[in-house]
């Protein structure tokens, strides 16, 4: 049973830790995922500075380093609530919201298999958001352009509301402006494999071309019609 003081609490930890949103899933007994019963999704938004002139140029030093930063703030986020639930003497586990890269050593032969708890799941079974057309999680509120941490926690608390479904309609911008052309117009629903999402491993061989960025894009994040007019660009609306 949730307990209203602990979720006040929680809420007020990740208020001083500035996060830009977050919420909790009930673990489904999901692949990779601790054996704790919920989990506690953070969410930052990248600065829109950061996001400047992606489209064109696919990559950029400013978003590489607002990445790090974000990642830096994730991780002091969920270090506090971590210690929240130990002083409550309960269990609370990070994980980790950085995958092996091409700068490894060892480098990982495939990101996109790195056998790590997938953060967008907890996102969207939260009701944060759903998956866009080149497999990003969109935030309902702030769309892609956001990074995100979770935490596993027996802290009593409520699971929101899943989101079990794509709201990105006929929109494409994403997958006309992808480089790899990674996207393939298709729908998310929960559950079903990311292949028929989007081509991973083209998005993959892009993204190492630049090792000097370990791996990082963003055009998807930067291109979408919720980023923009999260940025005051464009009118707010769902794709009908």
């Amino acid at each position: 049973m949730a307990d209203l003081k602990v979720m006040r609490l929680l809420g007020e930890t990740l208020d001083r830790a500035a996060v830009d949103e977050w919420g909790v899933a009930a673990n489904d007994g999901w692949d990779l995922a601790p054996d704790l019963p919920f989990a506690v999704t953070i969410v930052m938004r990248h600065a829109p500075q950061a996001l400047a002139g992606l489209e064109r140029t696919e990559m950029s030093q400013a978003f590489f380093d607002d990445y790090s930063r974000l990642f830096g703030q994730l991780d002091a986020a969920a270090a506090a609530v971590v210690e929240m639930a130990d002083v409550r003497g309960r269990r609370a586990v990070q994980i980790s919201n950085v995958m092996s890269g091409p700068n490894d050593d060892p480098p990982l032969a495939d990101w996109g298999d790195a056998g790590v708890f997938p953060h967008k799941t907890a996102a969207t079974q939260a009701g944060l958001g759903w998956i866009g057309k080149t497999a990003v999680f969109v935030s309902a509120r702030y769309g892609p352009a956001v990074r995100l941490t979770t935490v596993f926690t027996d802290l009593p608390l409520e699971p929101g509301t899943p989101i079990v479904a794509s709201r990105c309609g006929r929109c494409r911008v994403c997958v006309d402006a992808c480089p790899t052309g990674a996207g393939r117009d298709v729908l998310w629903r929960a559950g079903m494999p990311r292949d028929e999402l989007y081509e991973e491993k083209a998005c993959e061989a892009k993204t190492w071309e630049h090792l000097e960025w370990d791996g990082t894009c963003g055009v998807c994040q930067a291109v979408c019609p919720y980023t923009k007019a999260v940025a005051g660009e464009l009118p707010r609306a769902l794709a009908g």
